[in-house]
């Protein structure tokens, strides 16, 4: 088994790949040890605390004849299980549920019946006073007895409220057995479907994450339409659950192209991407572009080589001249240039402004203009929120004329573009993390956000 993957693997792939999203606009990846902690909290509030679950039923089994007349064969069991263990296996959307019967006891006896009795309407109740009954036979729990179901992930709606999608284990839909224990007159598929009845009964099942669909946010892009769960297991053994999420895009045939999508070593649990379309699209541009500066920040579709970028237009004409020499040998150099930009994703500080050019004219400059806008979070719990920080540019101008140039450019870079960049909002993006995304009683701590190319958001879990 491989070693543990780290937060800078992880970065270091999505920089290095650009758009692995394979089409999805966002996806969400949970450890299976966090979706047994939901679990886990989830039946110790089912049991009121007490970490065991009794089940019980009482069930008829089909008319017979004697000599004495028509009679059937009634059972009662009840057993109490012990918490139980969840198992997900990579490629498969079901999982194994497994409880020990850490107590139990069983009896059965005979009741009278008429000739059209149907033994799923027998009526009967706990120790039926119809009931002939046999002694009351104890389990033996030195066999280790358990009850086993396997459970497929589902999704229902209206568990939380009317526009929240939910997926969950649900055991009204589970494939029973039972280990160990054997009743007498009582098949084992019998006794099986008892099981299931009771949990069908019961209504149990557990939840273990939720998309609310409904226009919270304020672009259309960060407000789900619809998703699909996935199941996959890593080259370093990590079991991980995967929500594919379609916004305003199409839902995609395949699935994400990260070989390990939870940095476990750097202690992360969980993770949040989202594509770098909408990333510079609706976020990085219509923020840049609220500023309201005399040029835009314009999204360019990913090449074979690169995902998505944003670059500058208008670009800015900067023209002129000066002279030097004596009075009678005077030189004038001219000279003319065109400045944009573009900005891309980093794996470590955010959006990435350059352009280098040589402009035209005699003057012979090369321009370098450079810099970085990191993201961060700032706040805890629901007021968690993603903030960029936009450094001075980076000039560097060789040539004639390098001062007057490099004044110019300095003011207009530091008041328009680091100001345009002040002003781009996450905000929809926070809102789609922590209230489109919704776990049982949890919120996602934020721990790290990057954008590699698609968006990055690195984080665990704490209680809501």
């Amino acid at each position: 088994m491989a070693d543990a993957p780290t937060l800078n693997y992880l970065l270091g792939q999505m920089a290095q790949d650009k758009e692995v999203l394979n089409g999805w606009d966002a996806v969400l990846n949970v450890l299976e040890s966090s979706i047994n902690t939901f679990f886990q909290a989830q039946f110790k509030s089912m049991t009121s605390n007490s970490q065991q679950m009794t089940i019980s039923q009482v069930f008829c089994g089909p008319r017979l004849t004697s000599p004495h007349g028509d009679y059937c064969v009634v059972t009662q069991f009840s057993f109490t299980l012990g918490p139980p263990s969840f198992v997900f296996t990579g490629g498969s959307n079901t999982v194994t549920v497994t409880q020990a019967i850490v107590s139990g006891s069983t009896r059965s006896g005979s009741m009278p019946v008429a000739s059209g009795f149907q033994p799923a309407s027998c009526g009967c109740t706990p120790n039926d006073p119809r009931v002939t009954w046999g002694p009351v036979q104890s389990i033996d729990v030195g066999a280790h007895p358990a009850v086993s179901a396997q459970v497929q992930l589902t999704s229902v709606t209206g568990l939380i409220n009317v526009t929240t999608h939910t997926v969950v284990l649900d055991f009204a839909n589970g494939v029973f057995t039972v280990n160990n224990v054997v009743l007498k007159g009582v098949t084992s598929q019998e006794l099986s479907d008892q099981i299931k009845s009771w949990f069908a009964t019961h209504g149990v099942k557990y939840q273990l994450a939720s998309l609310d669909f409904s226009a919270g946010g304020s672009i259309p892009s960060l407000t789900p339409t619809q998703f699909r769960f996935n199941v996959i297991q890593t080259n370093s053994g990590n079991i991980i659950v995967q929500l594919l999420i379609t916004t305003n895009g199409s839902p995609a045939a395949g699935n994400p192209i990260v070989l390990e999508p939870i940095p476990t070593a750097s202690g992360y649990t969980c993770t949040l991407m989202i594509s770098s379309r909408i990333v510079f699209t609706d976020i990085l541009c219509a923020g840049f572009n609220g500023a309201g500066k005399p040029f835009k920040l314009y999204p360019q579709s990913p090449s074979l080589a690169q995902g998505y970028t944003a670059f500058i237009s208008p670009q800015m004409h900067f023209a002129g001249s000066f002279s030097y020499g004596s009075c009678c040998d005077r030189t004038t150099v001219t000279y003319s240039l065109y400045l944009g930009g573009t900005y891309s994703g980093t794996a470590t500080n955010g959006f990435y402004l350059y352009q280098s050019i040589t402009p035209g004219g005699n003057v012979g400059n090369t321009i370098t203009v450079s810099a970085n806008n990191p993201v961060s979070l700032v706040g805890s719990g629901a007021s968690q929120s993603i903030h960029i920080s936009p450094q001075a540019p980076s000039i560097n101008v060789t040539g004639g004329a390098s001062g007057t140039i490099n004044s110019q450019l300095q003011s207009i870079l530091s008041n328009d573009f680091q100001g345009a960049m002040a002003g781009i909002s996450f905000g929809d993006v926070t809102y789609f993390a922590l209230r489109n995304i919704l776990f049982p009683s949890n919120l996602i701590k934020m721990g790290v956000v990057q954008v590699p190319t698609d968006l990055l958001i690195v984080g665990t879990f704490q209680p809501n």
